[in-house]
């Protein structure tokens, strides 16, 4: 008779129900709530300010060079009815400086980043736009990217916004992997 143990050395067995299945359970948690806890290395990037439509409203450039940047969403909220878009970017870019805030209150790690936001961000070349979303007036929007926009060493993005002059706000989630982990 074959017995499946829990791999803990507990002794304790798996338990077969009445219709002769293993019964299971599992608990889900997406890549970033992982990293976070593991190894503090989740952050959030954040931009609130009145902007006028066409302007670069947050960039992102990673700056590590042992680890890559993933993205894992961003949300997009806006008082006005706009269209925020979500681009590759080149260039050197201007603007005011800020902090990705790290997931983990319990760490000290920084962001190996250059951040951009809170103004309009200047001297950049919009390259391949990635996602878009639509906000009504007083709308949110979330690009879910799901973890597959990986940025790798000097490899940036920027948010777009177009629509009638008014306060923006934007987070975009993301986090830092070696790349031999992924």
């Amino acid at each position: 008779m074959i017995k499946l143990q829990d791999g803990a050395g507990t002794g304790k067995l798996a338990k077969v129900n009445n219709r002769n299945q293993l019964e299971i359970s599992a608990a889900v948690h997406s890549e970033s709530r992982l990293v976070a806890a593991a190894d503090a290395q989740t952050y959030l990037w954040t931009s609130s300010f009145s902007t006028a439509t066409g302007n670069e409203v947050i960039y992102i450039k990673n700056t590590s060079k042992t680890k890559l940047l993933i993205i894992d969403k961003v949300t997009v909220n806006s008082v006005l009815t706009g269209l925020f878009e979500l681009f590759v970017v080149t260039g050197t870019a201007a603007g005011t400086a800020i902090t990705g805030a790290n997931t983990n209150l319990n760490s000290g790690n920084v962001a190996d980043a250059t951040a951009l936001g809170q103004a309009s961000v200047t001297g950049l070349t919009i390259g391949d736009r990635l996602d878009m979303a639509r906000v009504p007036a007083n709308g949110r929007a979330t690009m879910e990217l799901n973890d597959v926009l990986i940025l790798g060493l000097n490899s940036a993005i920027a948010v777009t916004y177009t629509g009638s002059t008014g306060i923006t706000d934007t987070i975009i989630t993301g986090y830092y992997q070696a790349e031999e982990d992924l």
